[in-house]
C-alpha cells in the first residue's frame, strides 16, 4: 500500500489507497486513543483480539529511521479494522474514534456514483472493469504467497547444506 493520500484529518488521519481503500496508520490510531501501553504491545494484542489477518485486514511495513537504526514496524489498517480496534478500548475516546470513522465512511459514500442510473453499456463496462480489478488483486496475492513459499523453500534448502 503505497501512495496514500490523506482524505480526512480530524481525530485520526484517514488515507485512501490507489485502489480506493480507506486506511489509517496503527501508530496514529494508538496515539489518538491515548493508550498507555507501548505501540508494539498494543498493536499485537489488538490484532489478535479481532483475529485480523495480514494482507486482508492490515499490512505491515518497515519504516527506516533517520539515524539509520533499527527500522520501525508500522501497520496500515483498513478502516473497518481500525473501527473494531477502537471499539475494544471500551472508553469514551474509543467510542469517539469509532463514530468518527463511521462519519468518514458516510461522507465518502455519498461521493460515489450511483451506477444504476447509467446506460446498460456503461454498467457492463464497470462490471467488467470491477471483475478485472478483482482478478488482478487476486493474482498479486497469489504472487506474494508464491514468493513467500519460495523464500521458505530457499531457507530450508540452505539449512540442509
Amino acid at each position: 500500500m503505497t501512495n496514500l493520500k490523506i482524505i480526512e484529518n480530524e481525530l485520526v488521519p484517514v488515507y485512501v489507497t490507489s485502489t480506493g481503500e480507506k486506511v489509517v496508520y496503527g501508530s496514529e490510531l494508538h496515539r489518538c486513543l491515548g493508550t498507555k501501553s507501548n505501540y508494539r504491545e498494543w498493536i499485537k494484542r489488538r490484532l489478535l483480539d479481532i483475529d485480523a489477518e495480514e494482507s486482508i485486514d492490515f499490512t505491515s511495513v518497515e519504516i527506516s529511521t533517520v539515524s539509520g537504526g533499527t527500522p520501525k514496524k508500522e501497520h496500515i489498517l483498513k478502516l473497518d479494522t481500525a473501527k473494531e480496534m477502537a471499539m475494544l478500548e471500551r472508553n469514551e475516546k474509543g467510542k469517539q474514534v469509532r463514530r468518527y470513522f463511521i462519519e468518514v465512511e458516510k461522507r465518502h459514500q455519498k461521493s460515489k456514483i450511483d451506477r444504476s442510473q447509467l446506460s446498460p453499456q456503461m454498467q457492463m463496462f464497470y462490471a467488467i472493469a470491477d471483475e478485472q480489478a478483482k482478478l488482478e488483486l487476486a493474482q498479486k496475492r497469489q504472487a506474494e504467497q508464491i514468493r513467500k513459499v519460495e523464500q521458505t523453500r530457499e531457507r530450508f534448502e540452505a539449512a540442509q547444506i
